[in-house]
């Protein structure tokens, strides 16, 4: 069986540099000479970008509408005026995500309870065309063309959590792979057929092995058969039986034989019948639940085509399911004579069993015993047969599974060829400050969960086993292992007793491996900031560090619009001055950002586009103003809310002409 998730030597993953590629960002070195950076990945997406954001709702923001531009557009209010609400809501009617579980909870929950039960509605320019997308707080969403629009949001504090989380740091680096959608939805595909197909494999060893215990207890039945028919020659011979009747009862004998293996036969052709009864039976109440009632009052233009399909698939169904009726009743009514041929040949070879017994004393009692043999050796020919369809099906659908894997590692080598490659892009650009690495089959939580799931309540020490089975065998390995019961491969791989490794398969086998076998082997995402002369991963750094790693990388993907709610967080202002504010100078035409921020440089310093005022009279939340950032009333603003006030700035300028002079 292939090893088909990670290699046990890493080498082979390691990060090697990739060819140059067309295309590709113009930057500014540090005499400012333009150079070529970040080329590839993060250029192929057309110019996309928020134009407008309306509510429509009774709540703090009702009837708000904001425009926006592409460049920076930095959204800027005292506390409380509902700057970061407008960044949970685009959030929510995009269905934008989250980079982790806490900040997709919370941000959900402030978008609804500020509609209000309303709907809020963002209008997105696609390369001039603008499209409109509508969701409530019910959840529907309504989009003209059925377009959906990637963009990346994060909270107050989730620039943080990013580079702190396994999670979080490999979803920031899939922002630069231009498949990323698309091998999200072939991903779940395969790993859900790859569970049905074990959930399959699962039933049919079940019932494999059910087979095997009534073959087992039928294995004397020919050593048996063969003694009994010996006794009974040998006492047929010793009496006066004509050679007619001998001849009668070995037919009837026979007969038994037959007749026992086509009860059996006709008794697993109604069980199977049954079963695909039922599975017709439900697809066909399936069908109601795919589209909702047609309207009588209009003609259905968008879904007529779908109900047509719908109706022709409920008539196909409806022909299946009256087809299956009528083999059932074949069905029955062969079961029925298949009991009536019995009774016959039993009723004629009581009689002359009698007969016979009435010439010799003891034929009647051998030639029963036979009978009964044979009876049961008709039903051991009956399981084998359906051991070996069995075993074929159970292979087939192995194979059929072997493949499906085959394909889910090719597509996870493919996807971590775009991580390898988009990290190059990014050390490109970022080394020697920060560095970026991508390790092969790294991140193994889910398949390590899955097995802990499988063993508790085995009495086994299931976190420890989770661990060293993780580290030395692939999810593929172990369900094929223990479908088929190969406990002495595991032991010799985990190098525990062949007991142990007996219990383990025992208990993986009760509870199924269908979880395991599809649990999702994903690529760990390092990235590392140069401290010094050594380089500490972003999981080690502080709050801030963790900023300085995180905020370069996001503003490094260029194409989905990028929404931060106070970059500014936990960073000094050397930093935004040294590193924010020129990443945000290099921004080119396609590029959108939206900042919710209290830092005056920026929006100043960054050169912002437009900046929106948010104000509040208490009850509600507003646009104040809303301009290009030279505006006097845009400057007015900036200075009184960012910078204290004109007389606040006089002050600190006064304060640091006096203290450094002509240096400033």
């Amino acid at each position: 069986m292939p090893h088909l998730y990670f290699a046990r030597d890493p080498s082979p993953f390691a990060v090697k540099p990739q060819g140059s590629r067309d295309g590709g960002l113009i930057d500014l070195s540090p005499d400012g000479a333009p150079h070529e950076i970040l080329i590839g990945l993060s250029q192929r997406r057309p110019r996309v970008y928020i134009e407008r954001v309306q509510v429509e709702a009774e709540g703090f923001l009702a009837n708000l509408d904001v425009q926006f531009t592409p460049g920076l557009n930095v959204i800027i209010g005292a506390r409380g005026t509902g700057k970061t609400s407008l960044i949970e809501l685009i959030r929510y009617a995009l269905n934008a995500g989250a980079f982790t579980a806490d900040a997709a909870a919370i941000g959900n929950q402030q978008a609804l309870a500020v509609l209000e039960g309303g709907a809020v509605t963002v209008t997105v320019n696609d390369s001039g065309v603008q499209y409109v997308i509508t969701r409530t707080s019910s959840g529907h969403i309504a989009s003209s063309g059925g377009r959906s629009f990637p963009c990346t949001v994060l909270a107050q504090n989730e620039v943080e959590a990013v580079g702190a989380q396994a999670a979080g740091r490999l979803h920031l680096l899939d922002r630069f792979r231009p498949t990323r959608e698309g091998t999200g939805r072939s991903l779940l595909g395969l790993q859900t057929e790859i569970e049905s197909l074990t959930q399959e494999l699962h039933a049919a060893i079940q019932e494999g092995s059910l087979l095997r215990e009534q073959i087992s207890s039928l294995a004397a039945v020919p050593e048996e058969l063969a003694a009994a028919q010996a006794e009974q020659q040998s006492i047929l011979a010793a009496s006066q039986a004509t050679e007619a009747e001998r001849s009668r009862l070995l037919k009837l004998q026979a007969s038994t034989e037959t007749a026992a293996l086509e009860a059996a036969t006709i008794e697993q052709a109604v069980h199977a019948s049954q079963t695909l009864t039922r599975t017709l039976f439900a697809a066909k109440g399936q069908t109601e639940q795919v589209l909702p009632p047609a309207s009588s009052a209009k003609p259905d233009v968008i879904l007529g085509p779908a109900r047509e399909c719908l109706a022709a698939i409920d008539r196909h169904l409806a022909a299946a399911e009256k087809l299956a009726s009528q083999m059932m009743g074949i069905l029955t009514e062969a079961q029925h004579r298949s009991a009536e041929r019995r009774h016959e040949i039993d009723s004629q070879g009581r009689q002359l069993r009698q007969l016979l017994n009435s010439v010799q004393a003891g034929v009647g009692s051998a030639t029963r015993r036979v009978a009964e043999l044979q009876e049961q050796h008709g039903q051991l020919i009956a399981l084998r047969k359906r051991l070996s369809q069995h075993t074929d099906v159970f292979q087939r659908l192995s194979k059929q599974r072997d493949g499906l894997y085959e394909q889910l590692d090719d597509l996870r080598s493919r996807i971590f060829s775009e991580r390898r490659e988009a990290a190059d892009q990014l050390n490109a650009r970022l080394l020697p400050l920060v560095k970026v690495s991508v390790t092969r089959s790294s991140s193994t939580a889910e398949y390590e969960s899955a097995i802990i799931e499988a063993l508790r309540g085995s009495g086994l020490h299931y976190n420890t086993l989770a661990r060293l089975i993780v580290s030395a065998v692939s999810p593929l390995e172990l369900a094929s292992w223990v479908e088929l019961g190969q406990h002495i491969k595991l032991a010799n791989t985990l190098d525990v007793t062949p007991d142990r490794a007996a219990a383990i398969v025992g208990a993986l086998r009760r509870s199924g491996v269908s979880r395991i076998v599809s649990a999702g082997i994903d690529d760990g995402v390092t990235l590392s900031l140069l401290d010094g002369r050594d380089y500490k991963t972003s999981d080690r750094l502080s709050i801030g560090q963790r900023c300085t790693v995180v905020l370069p990388v996001l503003l490094g993907h260029h194409g989905d619009p990028l929404l931060i709610d106070q970059p500014e967080d936990h960073l000094d202002n050397a930093f935004i001055a040294s590193t924010l504010v020129p990443a945000l100078r290099r921004r080119t035409s396609p590029d959108q950002f939206i900042f919710a921020s209290h830092n005056a440089n920026i929006p100043v310093l960054g050169n912002a586009d437009r900046i929106i005022v948010m104000d509040s009279d208490g009850d509600r939340g507003y646009v104040r103003q809303s301009g290009p950032l030279d505006a006097h009333e845009i400057v007015q603003s900036v200075t009184q809310i960012m910078e204290g006030g004109p007389e606040a700035f006089s002050a600190r300028a006064r304060f640091y002409g006096a203290q450094l002079g002509p240096s400033i």
